[in-house]
């Protein structure tokens, strides 16, 4: 190992400066390309010697090239994602107190349903649907089959839908 470390350190001292450079040219940011040759420099540290200086020396450098694509392919994405998002999509508004009174009341009416369905058949619904335990995993838990947590899961979004819609009516 303290050879590879010292492979490595003579790497850093005879090529950073040339990766940061070449980084630097295909990504047009200078921080961006320091974060990016020295998270190489981490990868290949850790991936061990490839045997001899020359071929440890190619993989560095094209680890430093990889990762400069992928960074830009990464920024095109993002950027692609950010143009079709409309304004009104970023815009964020502040409920009225009666939207936030509204939405707890339907809040305390969705845990009064909760409420009213079994220990087991709620215990289920939580898992699942708060939780994200797999019904696979759940089913192990409580030792019946998935079809039963999937029946559970189903009767408990029923009474819940049902609850909920008859406290709106009520509004």
């Amino acid at each position: 190992m303290t050879a590879w470390r010292d492979r490595v350190a003579q790497l850093f001292v005879n090529h950073h400066r040339r990766l940061e450079a070449m980084v630097t040219r295909r990504v047009h940011n200078r921080e961006v390309a320091s974060e990016l040759v020295q998270d190489v420099f981490s990868r290949v540290f850790k991936s061990g010697s490839r045997g001899s200086l020359d071929a440890d020396t190619k993989v560095l450098y094209a680890a430093a090239r990889n990762a400069a694509t992928e960074h830009l392919r990464t920024e095109w994405r993002r950027d692609r994602i950010m143009d079709r998002i409309q304004p009104q999509q970023l815009a964020c508004e502040t409920p009225t107190p009666e939207q936030v009174f509204e939405g707890r009341s339907e809040l305390e009416a969705l845990n009064g349903a909760l409420e009213e369905l079994s220990t087991r058949c709620r215990e289920i619904f939580i898992l699942h649907r708060v939780e994200g335990v797999p019904n696979a995993e759940i089913a192990a838990r409580f030792d019946i089959s998935v079809s039963a947590v999937e029946k559970h899961i189903a009767r408990a979004l029923r009474h819940c839908q049902a609850s909920l819609s008859a406290y709106r009516d009520r509004m």
